[in-house]
């Protein structure tokens, strides 16, 4: 079991001691929580300055500013992120509401394409983002090569896990759990154990 902190007001005291206490991630950096304040930097500080503790970031551009990604990509590097989509069930859906367990969404879309999921009261319900949207923007976000950003989908969140000896690799004795994408990273064909689940039409 990992043992996880987020959507917490903790101090950065209390995040320490959870730390030492055996978490090991935070879930979802800088949402729902406060804001890193210098003074008391809370939570986001806390992760961000532990070198022990991996953190989930959601790079749709809505639930963090580019440039917030960016500054955890420079704190936390490709071992120390795990790329999450935080997706709802709307994904891949036109622009309209939904339902999320008993509570409506609306989906609506930036003039960029990016989709964002929200409750009429404008609370984020978590996300409409593919995991191949996701890579996209963290490179573009954050500059950073094509292999380290496919770590925080891949290597990082399997070792975080205690399965990278047969997840998250490309080697022998692995199971065969592939995605195939294009040169502007676009999905071409999944392979899940060996066995192909998609193939681009």
């Amino acid at each position: 079991v990992v043992v996880s902190a987020g959507h917490s007001m903790a101090t950065l005291a209390e995040a320490r001691a959870a730390f030492a206490a055996g978490t090991r991630y935070g879930t979802h950096i800088f949402n729902a929580m406060p804001p890193l304040e210098h003074r008391e930097p809370g939570l986001p500080g806390a992760l961000l300055a532990d070198a022990s503790q991996v953190v989930g970031l959601i790079p749709d551009g809505i639930h963090l500013h580019p440039a917030v990604v960016k500054l955890v990509w420079a704190a936390k590097g490709p071992h120390g992120i795990t790329v999450v989509s935080d997706a709802m069930a709307a994904l891949g859906m036109a622009p309209g509401v939904y339902r999320l367990s008993d509570q409506e969404v609306i989906v609506t879309e930036h003039s960029d394409g990016m989709r964002e999921a929200r409750l009429a009261s404008g609370t984020l319900a978590g996300s409409v983002l593919a995991m191949d949207e996701a890579l996209r923007r963290l490179v573009m976000y954050t500059g950073c090569s094509l292999r380290d950003a496919l770590a925080t989908m891949t290597t990082t969140p399997a070792d975080l896990l205690g399965i990278g000896h047969e997840r998250g690799r490309l080697r022998a004795g692995a199971f065969a759990d592939l995605v195939f994408l294009t040169p502007t990273l676009e999905v071409v064909q999944t392979v899940v154990e060996g066995v192909s689940c998609y193939e681009m039409s």
